[in-house]
């Protein structure tokens, strides 16, 4: 009876011996991770709704990321003058190509009733060094003949070494 429990024992060691267990797949990311600077760094196009009245402003700022081993990215946007400051969290991730998707938030108008977006989605690529990220959002303006507007983020900035 003991060499069968022995002999099943064996059997059931060299078998989970045998398993080479789940794969593990390893991908490297690279390090989009640093503060963003440069000179007009937002460009933010406007559309109002109800009569097609268009614009576009700039605003100086800084993007601060920081990023995990997974690649989830953390930080906070700084909107800075000409455009009334704010700031604004960063969360998102990045890929092993280099392209970014975060959420953070978008300047507002110097001049209007027209609110901040405060969390809008960007999606882009960190080549050389450089952030180039794009966000769409519809907000509404109060104050006579504002209403609904369409408003396009383009953010481009360098990374400080």
């Amino acid at each position: 009876m003991q060499s069968r429990v022995l002999a099943l024992l064996a059997l059931v060691l060299l078998t989970a011996c045998g398993s080479d267990g789940p794969t593990t797949t390893v991908i490297n990311l690279p390090n989009v991770a640093g503060t963003y600077t440069g000179y007009n760094i937002w460009l933010v196009q406007f559309r109002r709704f109800h009569d097609g009245f268009s614009g576009a402003f700039n605003c100086n700022g800084s993007v601060t990321i920081v990023q995990s081993r997974a690649g989830q990215l953390s930080g906070f946007a700084v909107i800075s003058a000409p455009c009334p400051p704010l700031s604004f969290d960063l969360a998102g991730s990045v890929g092993s190509d280099g392209s970014v998707t975060f959420t953070t938030g978008g300047p507002r108008p110097s001049v209007g009733q027209c609110p901040a977006a405060l969390a809008t989605t960007y999606a882009g690529l960190v080549s050389e060094k450089v952030l180039s990220a794009r966000s769409s959002t519809n907000l509404f303006c109060p104050g006579p003949g504002e209403g609904q507007h369409h408003f396009d983020y383009v953010l481009t900035a360098r990374l400080n070494n």
